[in-house]
């Protein structure tokens, strides 16, 4: 397992849904730190994870088009039958949060352009110009050039450029576990931070980052409404209770986990009494966990 990957994925604003995340905690669990070298069946994936696997056929697209999976060395998985053998799957994650996408590759098209790129270094061209049959590949490896620079002037500046809120724009889970750790109305925080970026015209090139800092910010500030005691909480996964709730577990940092915390998270948003279930919790088996939890959300 790799905790690195596994924590990235638990506090940065990848712009992912909850199935993708899950997808990806799983090749976190089972890669090390390079993230290379995923090999499981969309079969197997679908029974550990609890999806169908036609969701996981369209997660694993989805995120090989977002750049956050390629394809690896499928070398890997020769000693299994043909009939039987899964695609190996290599994860990128972006060194920070304005990166979205996994660094492009330049592949040649064709192997004239292949053999000349390699004998140039990529970047010097075909430089027969006597024979006057060769200009068209000094400008293939001139176009590979500019693009090799485009991609480096990426990177340097990997900053998203800021772009007004998005409609459908709101709070996600980590700020709802965030706004609840802050003792803050998540909602009417929100409503307030919308209205504000709609009225004022505002550009940012992360809301997700921008409302955190408003959290934040308005706690210390003692502008942000204080949630309602009176009123049912929110919980989430991430919420401080939840963690009480489950103590220190084997599974903790894996895609399990995250299961385990979001079933704890939906009993007590019906009202179960966090003490009390972390009473009855307290010397139930890991392995059977989960099944204890379905009984009593059945109760609940």
């Amino acid at each position: 397992m790799s905790m690195e990957n596994v924590r990235k994925l638990l506090y940065h604003e990848y712009g992912l849904d909850p199935y993708e995340l899950r997808l990806l905690m799983m090749v976190a669990d089972w890669t090390g730190d390079d993230g290379k070298g995923f090999a499981k069946s969309a079969k197997t994936i679908a029974s550990q994870l609890h999806m169908s696997e036609r969701t996981v056929h369209n997660k694993l697209r989805s995120l090989r088009e977002k750049g956050f999976l390629r394809y690896g060395n499928q070398h890997i998985v020769d000693d299994i039958a043909p009939n039987r053998r899964p695609k190996v799957y290599d994860m990128h994650l972006p060194k920070n949060r304005g990166e979205r996408n996994a660094p492009q590759e330049i592949k040649p098209k064709s192997r004239g352009e292949r053999n000349a790129l390699q004998k140039t270094g990529m970047n010097q061209g075909c430089s027969w110009h006597e024979s006057g049959m060769n200009q068209g590949c000094t400008q293939r490896a001139d176009n590979t050039t500019k693009s090799i620079e485009t991609i480096k002037t990426i990177e340097r500046d990997p900053r998203a450029k800021p772009t007004p809120i998005p409609i459908d724009w709101k709070p996600s889970e980590e700020h709802r576990a965030l706004a609840d750790r802050l003792g803050v109305d998540c909602d009417i925080e929100a409503e307030k931070f919308r209205d504000r970026a709609l009225d004022s015209g505002a550009r940012s090139a992360d809301w997700n980052a921008k409302y955190r800092n408003w959290l934040v910010k308005g706690k210390e500030r003692g502008f942000a409404t204080p949630k309602d005691s009176n009123a049912r909480r929110r919980f989430t996964w991430g919420s401080e209770e939840v963690k009480r709730v489950l103590g220190p577990i084997a599974c903790e940092g894996t895609d399990t986990y995250m299961e385990l915390a979001c079933k704890v998270a939906d009993l007590l948003n019906q009202g179960v009494d966090p003490e009390m279930l972390r009473r009855q919790l307290e010397n139930v088996p890991g392995d059977v966990l989960a099944e204890q939890l379905f009984e009593q959300e059945a109760a609940a």
